[in-house]
C-alpha cells in the first residue's frame, strides 16, 4: 500500500510552495514521489514551481476531485499504482475541495494508505475568509495537522488571532509553522515500508532539533510483542505535546506493523517481514519533549509482553 498525504488549504494559502520544498527534501533521500495536482480552473497556475523536479505528475483541472473529478482521480491513482512503484503519493487538493471526501476515497482504495491530511493556513488572510467560506472552515476542522504559512509576513498579534480562530473550529489537531514555506518531512510524513530498514538501523538518540523551533524527537526500542489495545491506549494518554509517532511494532497475533500517529489518529499497516524477533522501534516528535523521554521510555518498555 502506498502512503498518501493530502494537502488542503484555501485559495492562495501556499500549498504548492510547501509541497515543492518537501519534494526537494524527499528527492535528496532518493525517494520516488508521485504528485497529483487539482485545480478548479482550466490551467495549473503553479506549474512553474514544479518545473525541473523530474517527478511523475498528474494534473486534474476544471473541477474538484472530491466531487466532479472523482472518476479521473480514481483512474489516475490506478494508473500510478500499476505503472510506478512510488515511495509515496502527495495530493494537492484544490482550494475549494472538501478534505473529508478525499480522505474517504483514499481510505477505501485497496492500494493506498492515508498518511495524513495536512491543512495549510495563510496567517495573513485567514481572518478575512474564515467567516465567509464553509470550505475554509471544513479544511480547518477535518485535518490531522495544521500548518501556519506566511508567518514571516504576520505579526505575533496576528498569529495569536489566527490561533484563536482555528481553535474555535478545531481544538485537537497540532498547529506548527512553516517559516518561508519550509516544513520538515519528519513532521509531514509517516514512515513507509521501504523506510523500515532505515529506522531499524537507527541505534542512537533522536534528540536532535528539527527545523522548527522547539520541535524535538527521541527514539524508543523494545523487544517482545505489544497488545494492540494496550498500545493504543498508551498512545492516547501521551502528552499532547507529542503529536507525531512513527515506526514499527510487533503486535500480538498480528506480527510486524508500520505505525503512524499524527494528532489523534493512529494507523497500522501489516508488513511482509515475518521475523519473530523483530524489535519495536518508534520515533516520537513534538514540542519540547526531550525531558519526557525517560518516563515515556519506561512506560513503553512495560508494554512489552516479554
Amino acid at each position: 500500500m502506498i502512503p498518501t498525504t493530502i494537502f488542503t488549504g484555501f485559495l492562495g494559502s501556499g500549498k504548492t510552495t510547501i509541497i515543492s520544498k518537501l519534494i526537494d527534501a524527499l528527492q535528496k533521500k532518493d525517494k520516488q514521489v508521485i504528485f497529483i495536482k487539482n485545480e478548479i480552473g482550466s490551467e495549473n497556475i503553479d506549474a512553474e514551481i514544479m518545473k525541473g523536479k523530474h517527478i511523475a505528475t498528474r494534473e486534474l483541472l476544471n473541477g474538484c476531485i472530491c466531487c466532479t473529478l472523482v472518476g479521473p482521480f480514481i483512474s489516475a491513482i490506478n494508473e500510478i499504482s500499476e505503472n510506478f512503484k512510488p515511495d509515496r503519493i502527495i495530493i494537492e487538493a484544490s482550494g475549494a475541495a472538501d478534505p473529508s471526501a478525499i480522505a474517504l476515497m483514499i481510505q477505501n482504495h485497496p492500494k493506498l494508505i492515508r498518511d495524513g491530511v495536512i491543512s495549510i493556513v495563510d496567517t495573513t488572510q485567514f481572518e478575512g475568509y474564515k467567516d465567509l467560506s464553509i470550505t475554509a472552515k471544513n479544511q480547518a476542522k477535518f485535518t490531522d495537522l495544521i500548518v501556519f504559512n506566511k508567518i514571516e509576513l504576520s505579526s505575533l498579534e496576528q498569529k495569536k488571532r489566527v490561533v484563536g480562530y482555528v481553535r474555535e473550529l478545531n481544538d485537537h489537531s497540532p498547529i506548527i509553522e512553516a517559516p518561508e514555506g519550509v516544513l520538515d518531512p519528519a513532521l509531514a510524513f509517516g514512515v513507509s515500508s521501504k523506510e523500515l530498514k532505515e529506522l531499524l538501523e537507527i541505534k542512537h538518540d533522536h534528540g536532535h532539533h528539527l527545523t522548527q523551533d522547539g520541535l524535538e524527537s527521541f527514539h524508543l526500542e523494545s523487544k517482545g510483542e505489544l497488545e494492540r489495545q494496550a498500545f493504543g491506549d498508551w498512545i492516547s494518554q501521551l502528552p499532547k505535546s507529542i503529536f507525531r509517532i512513527k515506526g514499527m511494532v510487533n503486535l500480538q497475533n498480528e506480527g510486524l506493523n508500520i505505525i503512524n500517529t499524527v494528532g489523534t489518529r493512529t494507523t497500522y499497516v501489516k508488513t511482509e517481514n515475518e521475523q519473530e524477533d523483530s524489535e519495536n522501534s518508534i520515533v516520537c516528535i513534538g514540542f519540547h519533549i526531550a525531558e519526557l523521554k525517560k518516563e515515556i521510555e519506561e512506560q513503553f518498555l512495560r508494554l512489552s509482553s516479554s
